[in-house]
């Protein structure tokens, strides 16, 4: 046995099999609990790839009967997971026909008089798609990362020749900002329609 696969399962085991469980604590929950520990010391110690490790530890909690097969899978139907799923599904794709670059070069094109010009042409990009994809992962991730990149390397700036600062720096710098203030706005909003979404009810 690998010896990371070996340490990943050795840390589960101990602690379902070594380790006095709390008497507060079912005996399918301390189960639980010694998967997910064995998950995450897969997830840093690398036996498989990070996919293919999660897919079997849930396949674990399923064939364990730790869990119901419905609640095992439940979280595959949350829409901000696919959404950032699927943003880097749209990574991938601008890697491979060149998007990113094709979209860097229309960037240069309206603002690329100055650096500042690029920088505001991505906040507008940011306002824009915001509203559309609430997750910062799957914007910055799926849509920013490639054309920024683009965009850098097309200037002569590059992270791993030590030309960063010449212009990549500058424009994860900025947009890492406007990502920021656009993300309180957009939430500030929320929270004032929330009361009426989510009502609170106080009991005397």
């Amino acid at each position: 046995m690998p010896t990371p696969l070996a340490f990943s399962v050795a840390i589960g085991l101990i602690i379902y099999l070594a380790i006095l469980k709390p008497t507060e604590v079912s005996k399918q929950a301390w189960r639980l609990f010694a998967i997910f520990f064995t998950t995450i010391a897969g997830l840093i110690l690398g036996p498989l790839p990070i996919g293919a490790w999660a897919f079997v530890c849930l396949m674990i909690t399923v064939i364990t009967k730790t869990l119901k097969i419905k609640d095992a899978l439940s979280g595959f139907t949350n829409d901000i997971i696919w959404l950032i799923v699927l943003s880097f599904f749209f990574s991938r794709g601008f890697l491979k026909i060149v998007l990113g670059d094709r979209l860097a070069m229309y960037f240069v094109k309206w603002f690329g008089k100055s650096t500042l010009g690029l920088a505001y042409g991505l906040a507008i990009g940011e306002a824009i798609i915001l509203p559309a994809m609430p997750s910062a992962t799957a914007r910055a991730g799926g849509i920013f990362l490639p054309v920024i990149n683009s965009l850098a390397i097309a200037s002569g700036s590059s992270p791993n020749d030590g030309s960063a600062r010449k212009l990549g720096t500058y424009l994860i710098e900025s947009q890492l900002q406007v990502h920021g203030l656009f993300k309180f706005e957009f939430n500030n909003i929320r929270i004032i329609k929330s009361p009426t979404d989510y009502p609170i009810y106080c009991w005397n």
